[in-house]
């Protein structure tokens, strides 16, 4: 009897010690069966895209049944026994995150991978700096499994917006300057139908008061695509300018999501600088757009009396740009009314490098960048003399708006010798010559006596 007890006893030992190490093994065990991996693909390159997940519907594996998060039950319903669940609204879902996502992280990548996230329904949301994305939701299981069975994900990321960056090297400009404008985007999504023909993507430029040159560079995910763009104006009266970037959609869509850089070359054709406005085009949806506007400066030069008040017409001028104290080759003006002139080239019609100040004792000069600029007076008003100080006038730089400066200049009247109160030189000039003729008289009158 004592050998069946110890017998017992053993065995009863063995059982506890194996108990115990099951339990041990389960507790070590970081795998779970309703975990899985969400993959997110074809984000835009480089563009520090933010991702964050919103958990909507988990699993309570203790009742075995779905529960629906609360921010999210106006958009998902359960059935009766709370083992399936209808996303109802998806789009509404990405309108009513929490504001803090169950997870989240950055990339640069084209792709990113939340890994070991637990089986339900999940609501993502992607943006970055460049784009943004539709919104996307993940069912990490397996629904036509006899038991619950978690998946993995992969999600293809849809472009929503592209933001467009419009930048230009110069917003305080000169009538006539050539200004260089870059356009930043990002290449769209044609994955619902890359092979179709019928697909296109057009950067289209509206401009006021700008003359585009040509396109100087064009990049692709970094990728040099100049010759394989079209670039030109579709409507030149409207300033509509359209580069074609069609032929780059190819039938993989192997493009979507790399950042697209144009720059291209422009002349300022007016004195008040200008406007200039994109558009990006997925077929005919406008996907992005951006402007940017440029300014310029102009001088009035009041031309006064020595009393500061009386204004002085027909005043001739010269206008030069100074280089620290050097004073640069007269520049060249268009008149555009009597007193009023816009700056020029010297090839252009009527341009002249005499500026003529107007009844009203003014000179205007428009179309001006930023600088000092020195008049030089080459005609004094008639009674008047020249000023041979000329004056400066300076225009600051201004990225936001125009600039307006104000200078004067006077000039000195002539005036009649002054008198000092003397007799004056006359009487001495007639006295000599009545003393030469008298003198002369007598010399003839003793040579005669003599003769006799």
């Amino acid at each position: 009897m004592k050998k069946i007890r110890r017998i017992f006893a053993v065995l009863l030992s063995l059982a506890m010690v194996l108990g115990m190490s099951m339990t041990t093994f389960a507790a070590g065990s970081s795998e779970s069966p309703f975990n899985s991996n969400i993959t997110i693909t074809n984000l835009a390159v480089d563009d520090n895209t933010t991702v964050n997940v919103f958990k909507a519907v988990y699993l309570n594996e203790d009742e075995n049944e779905w529960v629906v998060a609360d921010w999210a039950k106006d958009y998902i319903t359960l059935d009766a026994t709370n083992n399936k669940y209808t996303i109802t609204n998806p789009a509404g879902l990405g309108t009513n995150v929490p504001e803090k996502p169950d997870y989240t992280e950055k990339t640069n990548e084209t792709s990113i991978t939340f890994e070991g996230v637990p089986v339900g329904a999940y609501v993502i949301i992607a943006s970055g700096n460049k784009a943004t994305y539709t919104t996307m939701v993940a069912n990490t299981y397996k629904e036509d499994a006899t038991y619950m069975e978690s998946k993995d994900v992969s999600l293809i990321a849809k472009l929503d917006t592209y933001k467009v960056d419009k930048s230009a090297n110069d917003n305080f400009v000169a009538r006539g300057e050539e200004v260089i404008f870059t356009i930043t985007t990002v290449f769209p999504n044609f994955s619902e139908n890359p092979d179709s023909v019928k697909n296109t993507y057009k950067i289209v430029d509206t401009s006021t008061d700008l003359k585009i040159l040509g396109v100087e560079t064009a990049t692709v995910g970094g990728e040099n695509v100049l010759e394989e763009i079209t670039a030109s104006y579709t409507d030149e009266t409207k300033g509509e300018y359209t580069i074609d970037l069609s032929d780059l959609i190819g039938t993989e869509n192997i493009n979507s999501g790399k950042p697209v850089i144009i720059a291209y070359k422009a002349e300022v054709l007016t004195d008040a600088g200008y406007q200039n406005a994109v558009n990006t085009f997925k077929n005919d949806t406008v996907t992005g757009k951006d402007d940017e506007k440029g300014y310029t400066g102009d001088v009035t030069l009041t031309k006064y009396a020595e009393d500061k008040k009386t204004a002085l017409s027909g005043a001739e001028f010269k206008v030069g740009k100074k280089d620290g104290e050097t004073v640069g080759e007269a520049l060249y003006f268009v008149e555009t009314s009597k007193g009023n002139y816009k700056l020029a080239k010297a090839t252009e019609a009527g341009a002249t490098q005499t500026v003529v100040v107007a009844d009203d004792g003014t000179v205007k000069l428009t179309g001006l960048d930023e600088g000092t600029y020195h008049f030089i007076e080459t005609k004094a008003p008639e009674g008047y003399s020249i000023n041979k100080d000329g004056v400066d006038a300076t225009i600051e730089k201004n990225d936001e708006a125009h600039v307006s400066i104000k200078a004067e200049l006077t000039d000195t009247k002539l005036s009649s010798l002054p008198s000092t109160g003397g007799i004056g030189t006359t009487i001495f000039t007639i006295g000599g010559c009545l003393i030469m003729i008298v003198a002369a008289g007598l010399f003839f009158a003793s040579r005669r006596k003599s003769a006799k």
